[in-house]
């Protein structure tokens, strides 16, 4: 990538790209700190992944009053 990198808009790109390393039955662990950041749901279902969030999980006490301030998920082969 020769641009800047945004997670927001650039995640689906990225999820394409770790697709292709992604063995069966492998897991993608993507984390990122982006205040509002929305998954794009629709755009991992067109590249044959589905997403659970496991925010809350992996939240640390020290940002539990922020929950705003984390999003973590876990990215398969759909």
């Amino acid at each position: 990538m020769d641009e800047s990198f945004d997670v927001q808009r650039d995640h689906l790109v990225l999820m394409k790209d770790l697709k292709r390393l992604l063995r069966k039955g492998g897991t993608i662990m993507f984390s990122n700190n982006k205040r509002g950041f929305r998954m794009d749901l629709d755009g991992l279902a067109a590249l044959g992944l589905k997403a659970q969030e496991i925010t809350q999980k992996t939240l640390s006490q020290d940002f539990a009053r922020n929950r705003q301030i984390h999003n973590c998920w876990l990215i398969t082969a759909a």
